[in-house]
């Protein structure tokens, strides 16, 4: 089948951002990796792209698909051409390198500032955790996460907010906060005030981003319900009773009470 294929490609020597559109025709079973690979092979040996296990397990595919960011590994080329054309750019949010590579540094330090690994207690003496199935449902999926950045990368509060941790740190956080055998629970909820978890506008991008059907925000809802009962606010909560004096003289709307719903 032939149909165009649209690159953003970036020269770090001459600091140089364009898109290349190169002519193919190629069996509509591949993959949009495997559409890659052969331009690379067959057609501009310069193209620049990072992959790796082409399992949708490491996660190193991910690039921005006609505006989303999607696992390029997983997901057929044909079936996601819009006007006879796919469009490929590197993830958003990050630094491009060259061409579809980009530096996520930024979000594995935010990974450790945040703390996302195992602080465990001190097993018991002689013998070792004890954790039931019914536990580790409530981490499970959370510890699918492959760390792909997709979520990231199409998050608009990571856009607005640069303190902001992003949806896949937090579904990290979540998933050592639910394990009992970690020893800073509330230290860990106390920390993701630091990355604003309130800034999350609750739009779901991250959720369909997610190649692995994991769903940070609600993940996130979850930390929020956490950090709330621990006894902090959230900090864009409106304070409607001094909005204009607050809503006490009814008089003003003519008898309604706009607290009676």
């Amino acid at each position: 089948m032939q149909y165009k294929v649209k690159i953003q490609r970036y020269n770090p020597t001459t600091n140089e951002k364009y898109y290349q559109t190169y002519d193919v025709d190629l069996d509509e079973t591949l993959t949009i990796l495997e559409v890659i690979e052969y331009i690379k092979n067959h057609i501009d040996s310069t193209l620049t792209y990072r992959a790796f296990c082409k399992s949708a397990i490491c996660g190193s595919c991910a690039m921005v698909v006609n505006g989303l960011s999607k696992l390029t590994c997983k997901l057929n080329a044909v079936q996601n051409l819009i006007d006879g054309v796919l469009e490929i750019a590197p993830l958003k949010q990050f630094d491009v390198i060259k061409d579809l590579v980009v530096n996520q540094d930024k979000g594995f330090e935010i990974l450790k500032k945040a703390q996302t690994f195992m602080i465990p207690k001190t097993p018991p003496k002689d013998s070792e955790f004890e954790i039931s199935p019914k536990e580790v449902e409530t981490y499970d999926k959370q510890s699918e996460c492959i760390l792909c950045m997709s979520c990231y990368s199409d998050c608009p509060a990571v856009q607005s907010d640069e303190n902001y941790f992003g949806p896949f740190t937090f579904s990290k956080i979540l998933r050592f906060v639910n394990d009992s055998r970690d020893s800073i629970p509330n230290q860990r909820i106390d920390n993701v005030m630091n990355g604003n978890i309130f800034s999350c506008v609750e739009c779901q991008a991250c959720i369909i981003a997610c190649p692995k059907g994991l769903a940070p925000q609600f993940d996130i809802k979850n930390l929020q319900t956490k950090v709330l009962v621990q006894g902090h606010t959230n900090p864009n909560q409106m304070e409607f009773g001094n909005f204009g004096g607050g809503f006490d003289d009814f008089g003003s709307f003519g008898g309604f009470n706009p607290n009676g719903f």
